[in-house]
């Protein structure tokens, strides 16, 4: 693996030269919060972010596309492209990066969704690992999914001190970007450094979760009318999280019933309408049942029991209205677990 040392200046470099070929999307403050938006520089950035919004994700699996157009004339026309542009997403945090991760092995499983991965195979992803827990909602460590990430990406940034990185080259695309650059080679010392940091990352995290053996998560658990007494139901935990892939498709057909087009929109297993199928039935009719399903799934449901879809990144938690907390559910449920 190749490893260079680079100061703020060379990142700044480093993102003029991307521009060439890519449009530079990183983390931006928007009020009190933060979100992924398109940057012209690395001074339109906030690398000291705890968490956006909405994960980078968004760029990748779209809350909302148009998948194909439809004509009826003489017989069915479709126009079908998976269409998308070149884009660096910079300053990706390492649990965001195993969450797209996940999403790779989900789209191209069985069956491989072109859309998808055409948007992955034209991006190019610039992880910013982390040298503690960003805030009181980070778990990642917990998970294995941080603080500092171990593959998947093109280019890796470790910040070593006040203004001065190793930067890691992860992929192909990443290496033909900066080997136009001529940065300084990294040393022995600074790969030193970086593990150093890593150590001593893992230990500033003060919640963790523990999901093993939670799936099946036990039904009758009080927590379960708890926890739903509380809830809104609004979906925002499955709205913000970074693994989470359902989605709706549907078509919206012209006013002349000659024209129209199917669209993709991303959906919530929290919402009523999600399980509702034909006549009014409803196989999670009872609100509880809509968050067990959606918990049980973070727990290692949608990775086949393999591993948790959860990556620790907090949003669920931090952005819930209601104040749930899947790790203290889990923690709830894991007592039982522990003794059956």
């Amino acid at each position: 693996m190749k490893a260079f040392v680079v100061s703020y200046g060379d990142l700044a470099k480093l993102i003029d030269e991307a521009k060439k070929s890519y449009t530079i999307y990183g983390p931006v403050r928007k009020g009190g919060s933060y979100v992924f938006s398109r940057v012209d520089g690395l001074g339109d950035m906030e690398l000291n972010y705890n968490r956006t919004i909405l994960p980078p994700k968004k760029f990748f699996h779209l809350p909302y596309e148009v998948l194909m157009k439809f004509k009826l004339r003489d017989g069915f026309e479709i126009e079908a492209e998976a269409k998308a542009e070149p884009i660096m997403v910079f300053g990706v945090h390492p649990c965001d990066l195993n969450a797209i991760l996940r999403l790779d092995e989900f789209f191209s499983r069985k069956f491989e969704d072109p859309y998808y991965l055409s948007r992955r195979e034209k991006s190019l992803i610039v992880v910013l690992n982390c040298r503690g827990a960003k805030d009181e909602y980070c778990f990642c460590a917990s998970l294995n999914t941080g603080p500092i990430a171990e593959g998947g990406y093109d280019l890796a940034l470790t910040e070593l001190e006040a203004g001065l990185f190793l930067l890691e080259v992860g992929s192909p695309k990443g290496d033909e970007l900066v080997e136009k650059l001529n940065f300084p080679k990294a040393e022995v010392e600074h790969l030193e450094a970086k593990e150093r940091i890593k150590a001593y990352a893992k230990n500033t995290f003060h919640r963790r979760a523990d999901f093993e053996g939670l799936v099946p998560a036990p039904l009758d658990h009080p927590v379960w009318e708890e926890e739903a007494k509380k809830c809104f139901s609004c979906g925002t935990c499955s709205l913000v999280c970074p693994t989470c892939y359902c989605y709706d498709i549907y078509d919206e057909v012209g006013l002349s019933l000659k024209e129209g087009i199917r669209v993709r929109r991303l959906d919530s297993c929290q919402l009523y309408e999600y399980s509702e199928v034909a006549l009014g039935g409803n196989f999670r009719r009872e609100r509880k049942a809509r968050l067990r399903h959606w918990m049980t799934c973070k727990f290692g449901g949608a990775g086949g029991g393999r591993y948790s879809s959860c990556v620790g990144c907090g949003r669920c938690i931090s952005l819930c209205p209601a104040g749930i907390d899947i790790t203290e559910v889990a923690s709830k449920l894991k007592e039982v677990v522990k003794y059956a």
